[in-house]
C-alpha cells in the first residue's frame, strides 16, 4: 500500500512505456468542433474544509449526497441544488480511520427511499486493509473479508434497488452484492488486473456489469487495457473477460485511473484513459476514450477518441434526462484544471469544450479526483485540490 501512495506523483508525468502494434486501423477521432453546450460559470461553489477526497450521488428525487474522506474521518452532507447550501455533516466513521489520500475517494449510493450507504478503505493492521461499509449511518463492517496489502475501494452502484459494490484485492477483482441485507463478497472475479485502478460497477437491465482495467502480458511486456465482465444472475457468478479498449497500451506501471459508466437510452458507455498513442518513452500524453456496447456489455465497438494532448487521466460520466452525456476529467499542467465534453448522440461524437474548472493560481494546485452526477437540471461536480474539497453546480441547457 505505501509504495503504491509514493509512486502516484511520479506517474503524473507516466511511466516509462510504448506504443502496443494493433492490426485494425486506428480510429480517428470524432470531436466536433462546434462548441452547443458550452455551460459556461457554475451557478455556486461551495467548499468542503478539509476534505481530501469527495463523492457524490442521488436517487433523482431528494436532494443529492455529497460524501468525503479527510483526517477526521468520513463524512456526509445533503446539498441543496437551489442555494448551494451543505447541510450539517455527519460523521459515519465510528473510529474507523480511512485512507486519506484523493484515489481514495468514498463510494456513495442513495436508495430510493433515501437511505445513504458509504464505502470506504481502511488499514486495520500491518499496512493491510479492508472495505468497510456504512448502511444508513449505520457502524461500517468490514466486507471485504482478510485484510490485504493492496486493496483499493471502486463504487458502488444500486441494481434492483440491491446494494453492489466491486473493489481490488492483491489484484484480483471483487464484487460484494446484496443477499438479505447483507453483503457477500465475490472473490476472484478476475485475478490479473491493474492494482489500483478503481474498477466500476452498473445495472444494464437485468445484467450487472463491472468495468475494470484488466492485466495481462504480450511478448513479455505488460499490457493494461480497459475490460468488462458480466452478470445475468445478480453477481452469483461472471462470465467471460470482455475486452473494451481496441488496442494495448504498453506500461509498466499502474495509472492510477480507472473508467467510467453510464447508460444512455438502454446502452453502455465506457469512458477511461490510456497512453497508446504515445511514441515517446516518457509517455508524453494521455489520452480520452469511450466505446458503447448495444448487448449489455458482451461486446464493445470502436473506441472513440475524445481528447488526446497532454496528460488526462480520471475521467467521470453523467447523462441528463434528455440523454446528453458529459464527460469531467483531469487535465494536469500549468494550463491544466478538470476539462470537459458533452455528446448528445448517445456517444457517438463529442464536442471538447475545454476547461470546467481552471487550475487555481497560487497554491491550490490541479483540481484530483472529480465525481459527478446530474440532478434536477444541473450537473454537480466534486473534486479536491491541496486547499480541501470543492462541490460546485453548472445549469444545464433546456
Amino acid at each position: 500500500m505505501i509504495w503504491r501512495l509514493l509512486v502516484i506523483a511520479a506517474l503524473v508525468s507516466l511511466m516509462a512505456g510504448c506504443g502496443g502494434a494493433s492490426s485494425e486501423p486506428a480510429p480517428s477521432s470524432t470531436v466536433a468542433d462546434e462548441l452547443v453546450v458550452d455551460l459556461g460559470a457554475p451557478v455556486f461553489t461551495s467548499d468542503v474544509h478539509g476534505a481530501v477526497a469527495l463523492g457524490v450521488a442521488g436517487n433523482g428525487m431528494s436532494d443529492p449526497t455529497v460524501a468525503w474522506i479527510g483526517t477526521d474521518g468520513v463524512w456526509t452532507a445533503t446539498l441543496d441544488i437551489a442555494t448551494g447550501i451543505m447541510g450539517q455533516g455527519s460523521d459515519v466513521s465510528s473510529g474507523v480511520e480511512p485512507i486519506v489520500h484523493p484515489i481514495e475517494r468514498p463510494a456513495v449510493a442513495v436508495t430510493p427511499d433515501g437511505r445513504v450507504d458509504i464505502a470506504f478503505t481502511a488499514f486495520v493492521e500491518d499496512g493491510a486493509a479492508s472495505v468497510f461499509l456504512s448502511q444508513g449511518g449505520s457502524v461500517p463492517e468490514s466486507i471485504s473479508g482478510d485484510p490485504e496489502p493492496e486493496t483499493n475501494l471502486g463504487h458502488v452502484t444500486l441494481v434492483g434497488g440491491e446494494l453492489v459494490l466491486a473493489w481490488l484485492e492483491d489484484s484480483t477483482l471483487s464484487v460484494g452484492v446484496s443477499d438479505a441485507g447483507h453483503i457477500i463478497e465475490k472473490e476472484s472475479v478476475d485475478d490479473r488486473t491493474c492494482d489500483c485502478c478503481n474498477p466500476v460497477p452498473i445495472a444494464v437491465g437485468d445484467a450487472l456489469v463491472v468495468a475494470y482495467r484488466d492485466w495481462d502480458t504480450v511478448d513479455g511486456q505488460v499490457i493494461r487495457n480497459v475490460a468488462a465482465v458480466g452478470s445475468v444472475d445478480g453477481g452469483g457468478s461472471f462470465g467471460d473477460v470482455v475486452p473494451i479498449a481496441d488496442d494495448d497500451w504498453f506500461i509498466s506501471g499502474c495509472p492510477f485511473s480507472g473508467p467510467t459508466v453510464a447508460l444512455v437510452d438502454g446502452e453502455l458507455l465506457v469512458a477511461w484513459m490510456d497512453g497508446r498513442q504515445s511514441v515517446h518513452p516518457d509517455q508524453a500524453s494521455t489520452s480520452i476514450w469511450v466505446d458503447r456496447s448495444s448487448d449489455g456489455g458482451r461486446s464493445f465497438g470502436r473506441d472513440v477518441e475524445v481528447v488526446g494532448e497532454g496528460i488526462n487521466r480520471w475521467p467521470v460520466l453523467a447523462v441528463d434526462a434528455s440523454g446528453v452525456a458529459y464527460l469531467v476529467w483531469e487535465r494536469s499542467g500549468p494550463d491544466g484544471g478538470l476539462a470537459y465534453a458533452s455528446s448528445s448522440d448517445g456517444g457517438h461524437v463529442w464536442q471538447d469544450h475545454g476547461l470546467l474548472v481552471p487550475r487555481e493560481a497560487g497554491d491550490g494546485g490541479d483540481p484530483r479526483s472529480p465525481s459527478s452526477i446530474v440532478h434536477d437540471g444541473h450537473l454537480v461536480v466534486t473534486w479536491a485540490d491541496s486547499n480541501g474539497g470543492h462541490v460546485a453546480a453548472w445549469s444545464l441547457p433546456g
